[in-house]
């Protein structure tokens, strides 16, 4: 086996880097590396889980079959390596799984600062809060700055003053939601750059000095003197009207304003600025040029350097305004939360960066940065061999410069015992706006690679296992258009592009598909355009995953509503859903909340009255709001949030219509509740403002219509793929918001709330660093064009407007040019023709993936509780059900409710009792006999199940290793069906060496069932239900459906019934 070497991988989209990274993990412990002294590290938990389960899987499947173990062995340049070698390899990684270090790098920075905590100036464990905490701790700082009980103290008034200078006399009602605004925008750049002489500092901004600022004489004077000198020209009556129209605005105007009637001529002088200062300007007015003399020039320059350097002024005056606010908000935020210990995921990485001027949580001179530093990297360093850096292109500089110690040390190892490995596409660089890096790849390698040359190697993987061909050829039309690019985007951006770009390749060279560009004017077009596209191909219908990607989350909601409604397609929108508040069941239990709270609310009394909720506090006896919070505030403080929300939907649910949608959204919101018990708080009011911004992500699944936004995207791949949303502005729009310039070291030099673009183009220096963000937002929407062209296996259709006449480099303007698609033509879609001008490959691709025939279904909707949870089959993807018409057919629906309302209420109430037992005998019975005396009726039922002979199987703990899932939910596909469903209990059996050897699904039916007539009836019409759920079993527990019993649990008989194997 060949020496391993330090290596930088230059993939390319669908190429395999998951493949790559995991070979290398291979190749390091067929090398002797120990598993626990390999770093491996990526962005997401997913990302870092799939590299653990493609590591076990690939020795595994080595470990058990010749023909894989020679692949692998080759592949890792180790072929004396056979299957007794992987399976010894496997034991050691499956005996290090608990000391394995595969994770995120957000995760290992945590990690750091918890094993060094008084290192890092903490005085012991830390927090790191989420989302919501963080807000919550937000508000507090806010409030304990406006606390008062007389007059404004003076660090009061002193804010007030920086937040007027910040908003430069804007009025604004709602301070408090401005000031969440400006820390929303603002606070992570206050971090970066948290000194006073960064922000709004004119001798750091123009080091040379600049020229707004340098015009001496008063601009009276220089009005006085160009309107004389003026009056004494020929002038056209056009020209005079502009002159005159100037200077009747110049009193009105001040810094801040719209420039209105100045505008015109403002902007002309600024077009000829440098011969204008120079004394020798040819101005052009009304369409007619007027060259001026010296002292007109002179004039003019003083009278435009007053506006421009008045506004100029007013922005800098702002930015230091805004340095102020937040400068006054993290000194009080930084000694009540930070040094609680309390910190974001910002601040763990801050405090771990050199020189970062962010958060010290240190005192004292004592207190040693560099030197702390340096010992916490010693030690880190002796605990590992090789790194592995995954999706290297969204690192940022400032997660480089805490990991650049580490990895110095290994790239200079001399005994070549350690190894840095690193992977990533700079093309899918499409988080810039979180600090990604692109050009931080390329630097790296110049940089080790000029200390010691040829330190470490750079490959390119530019075969994509996920594409065919005639994607990749539109792939490569677009993006390996060198010149094209470079007329389009003059600079950087294109220069970056084409020094990256390499030629890619299909590694399926069989898989048949189409790609196309096609038109449509409007939105609306594009979106039927799409619905068409998707009726013609019926990818769902073939067994073909489908997507359509699109910008904004907006969107996505939009397009899934419009393809569900007007095409009947099961679209899901993959956008976070706030499951809380979406719905009127959860603004309801919300309202009640509040109410309890806040007995004065008459607003949320009131709504609580306009729900079934009214219901259900009549029958409560809760006459009065005060009455309503002893009772909400007492279930609270005693069973916590969960628990109250639970109570609440025992009593409301029954009275509902059933509602699938409303069941799950129920189930949610009590999940939700519970996630906020964890937190430890009984406020009422931080419990609203959690549950209100909650949210869920919908589960993934093949068998619906999966609309989605290009940045989750990214990693995934589909069959078919539609991109009905590429309009918009030029590919240089740069974002709003505070321009930040820094330098090589990322160190950020100034920041400036950046004038108008009129002012700033006329700038040298401004405009200078407004094209290096135009640069770094065109490359990132380059990038993540990329993304979504790369996404599809089979099918790409992209749909635009046509680009017109228009010289705005956006989207469909690239993408015309790229392809030099000049002249409309049909563009046939299986028998579907449509406009278009470009396309490649076979219209008729999919004919080759035969239609599924789906049963047909006449499903109900399952009138479910919170415990007991039917089957609910997927769209166009129905669950399986008993079909012998001698079982007794029954809808969907019913195969899983109960008789009636009250024997609803009383199974779930028995479902309950029955989820709070793990193991039992009859002598527990009397314990829980006193715990449940409040349960009514289901007491007696639940324990005298539990006391039966006949029944003791169910209760009792098998002999050796065993585990018990009680309502455990899954959703799972088989067979082309998107199941759901909830175990009521099974009993799982292991062997020693901890493998699943048998498992037994115990199903509680509290059906009214007397005879053996009646169980055999029961029998056959739950064997369906059961076998279905006896596969999922199987797969869940890896033992297969043989290792699975089932049997009914007969309460009312107290006895089982086994269900018969199909």
């Amino acid at each position: 086996m060949k020496p391993l070497r330090h290596e930088m991988i230059l993939a390319s989209a669908g190429s395999g880097k998951t493949f790559a990274l995991t070979d290398r993990f291979v190749a390091l412990l067929a090398g002797g590396a120990k598993p626990e002294r390999i770093m491996a590290l990526t962005f997401t938990r997913k990302a870092a889980g799939e590299f653990f389960d493609e590591i076990l899987k690939k020795i595994a499947g080595a470990a058990s079959n010749p023909a894989q173990a020679a692949a692998l062995a080759e592949r890792i340049d180790a072929p004396q390596l056979g299957c007794a070698d992987f399976l010894a390899m496997l034991r050691a990684v499956t005996g290090a799984m608990h000391r394995l270090r595969l994770g995120t790098l957000d995760g290992f920075f945590a990690q750091v600062v918890r094993s060094f905590p008084l290192e890092l100036g903490l005085t012991g464990d830390f927090e790191v809060l989420q989302e919501h905490a963080a807000r919550v701790e937000r508000q507090r700082v806010l409030q304990r700055m406006f606390a008062r009980t007389g007059g404004l103290a003076p660090a009061q008034q002193e804010f007030i003053e920086a937040f007027k200078r910040a908003t430069f006399g804007r009025e604004e009602k709602r301070l408090g939601a401005q000031l969440d605004g400006f820390l929303d925008d603002f606070q992570e750049t206050f971090l970066a750059a948290p000194l006073r002489e960064q922000w709004g500092n004119p001798a750091r901004i123009w080091p040379d000095g600049s020229p707004w600022f340098e015009h001496e004489g008063k601009l009276s004077d220089a009005i006085a003197e160009l309107q004389a000198a003026l009056a004494l020209r020929e002038l056209t009556d056009g020209q005079r009207g502009r002159w005159a129209t100037f200077f009747a605005a110049l009193p009105t105007w001040a810094p801040g304003m719209e420039l209105g009637d100045l505008e015109y001529m403002l902007k002309n002088a600024l077009a000829v600025w440098p011969a204008l200062e120079a004394g020798d300007a040819v101005l052009t007015v009304d369409r007619k040029k007027i060259a001026l003399e010296p002292g007109e020039c002179a004039a003019l320059a003083r009278i435009v350097a007053e506006i421009v350097g008045g506004e100029m002024q007013r922005r800098l005056e702002t930015t230091r305004g805004i340095h102020a606010v937040l400068r006054s908000y993290d000194e009080v935020y930084h000694a009540t939360v930070r040094r609680a210990g309390k910190l974001t995921f910002s601040d763990v990485q801050r405090l771990l960066m050199p020189a970062a001027g962010g958060p010290r949580l240190a005192q004292g001179d004592a207190f040693d940065d560099e030197a702390q530093r340096l010992q916490i990297d010693y030690r880190l360093d002796a605990e590992t061999d090789h790194w592995l850096l995954d999706e290297f292109q969204d690192t940022s500089f400032g997660q480089w410069s805490i990991l650049r110690n580490l990895i110095d040390e290994v790239v200079q190892d001399t005994e070549g015992r350690r190894s840095f490995f690193c992977v990533g596409d700079v093309k899918q660089a499409v988080f810039a706006w979180r600090e990604g890096d692109p050009q931080l790849f390329q630097e790296i390698y110049r940089h080790y690679n000029a200390m010691v040359p040829g330190a470490i190697e750079q490959r390119p993987l530019v075969d994509s296992w996920r594409s065919g061909p005639p994607l990749i050829e539109m792939v490569n039309a677009v993006f390996g258009a060198d010149e094209v690019l470079a007329e389009l985007f003059p600079g950087s951006a294109s220069a970056l592009w084409n020094s990256v770009w390499r030629a890619h390749t299909s590694a399926v060279p069989k898989r048949n598909g189409q790609a196309a560009l096609l038109h449509a004017e409007t939105e609306e077009e594009r979106w039927a355009a799409t619905l068409r596209i998707l009726q013609e191909l019926k990818p769902l219908e073939r067994g073909l995953t489908c997507a359509v990607l699109v910008r904004k989350n907006a969107t996505a909601t939009a397009l899934a509503d419009y393809l569900r409604h007007y095409g009947h397609l099961p679209a899901v929108a993959e956008s976070d859903l706030h499951v809380c508040t979406d719905n009127p069941l959860g603004a309801a239990l919300l309202a009640l909340m509040r109410a309890a709270a806040q007995p004065g609310d008459t607003l949320a009394w009131e709504h609580v009255h306009m729900t079934p909720l009214a219901a259900v506090l009549a029958a409560e006896n809760i006459l009065y709001p005060e009455n309503l919070t002893e009772r909400v505030l007492g279930q609270i403080h005693a069973d916590g949030f969960e628990r109250t929300v639970e109570a609440w939907l025992a009593l409301l649910l029954p009275r509902l219509q059933p509602d699938a949608f409303t069941q799950v959204r129920a189930r949610q919101f009590a999940a939700a509740a519970g996630l906020f018990d964890a937190t430890g708080s009984r406020d009422v009011a931080e419990f609203v403002a959690f549950m209100a911004t909650h949210r869920v992500r919908d589960a993934e699944s093949a068998a619906v219509v999966r609309v989605m936004t290009v940045h989750k995207s990214k990693g995934l791949g589909f069959d078919v793929v539609v991109l009905p949303d590429w309009e918009g502005q030029t590919l240089e729009s740069r974002r709003d918001g505070l321009a930040v310039a820094k330098n090589e070291e990322r160190e950020v030099e100034w920041v400036l709330d950046l004038p108008p673009t009129l002012f700033r183009s006329a700038d040298p220096v401004l405009s200078a660093h407004v094209a290096e963000e135009k640069a770094d937002a065109c490359y990132e929407n380059l990038s993540l064009l990329y993304v979504a062209m790369t996404r599809a296996k089979r099918g790409m259709y992209l749909i635009t407007k046509p680009p017109g006449k228009s010289a705005s480099a956006n989207f469909p303007r690239v993408l015309h040019a790229t392809l030099e698609a000049d002249e409309a033509m049909p563009v046939r879609v299986g028998q579907l023709e449509l406009e278009g001008v470009w396309s490649a490959g076979d219209p008729d691709w999919h004919l080759a993936h035969p239609l599924h025939e789906a049963e047909p279904t006449h499903s109900e909707p399952a009138a479910e509780s919170l415990a007991v949870a039917g089957l609910v089959q997927a769209p166009r993807r129905p669950a399986r059900r008993p079909s012998d018409e001698h079982a007794g057919e029954l809808a969907a629906a019913k195969l899983f409710a109960l008789e009636g309302r009250g024997a609803a209420d009383f199974g779930t109430a028995v479902h309950a009792l029955f989820e709070e037992v793990e193991w039992a005998g009859p002598a527990d019975g009397a314990g829980l006999g006193v715990k449940w005396a409040e349960s009514g009726p289901a007491t007696a039922e639940a324990l005298a199940c539990l006391r039966a002979p006949e029944l003791a199987a169910v209760w009792a703990r098998p002999a050796g290793a065993a585990e018990v899932w009680r309502e455990r939910a899954f959703e799972i596909v088989l067979d082309g069906a998107w199941l759901t469903g909830v175990f009521d209990r099974v009993v799982v059996e292991r062997d020693a060496a901890g493998r699943v050897v048998r498992a037994t699904i115990w199903d509680f039916k509290t059906d009214r069932v007397e005879t053996e007539a009646d169980v055999a009836a029961a029998v056959a019409r739950h064997s369906g239900q059961l076998n279905l759920y006896r596969r999922v079993a199987g797969v869940l527990t890896g033992a297969g459906e043989g290792a699975v019993d089932c049997a009914l649990v007969l309460t009312r008989l107290r006895r089982p019934a086994v269900i018969p194997r199909n």
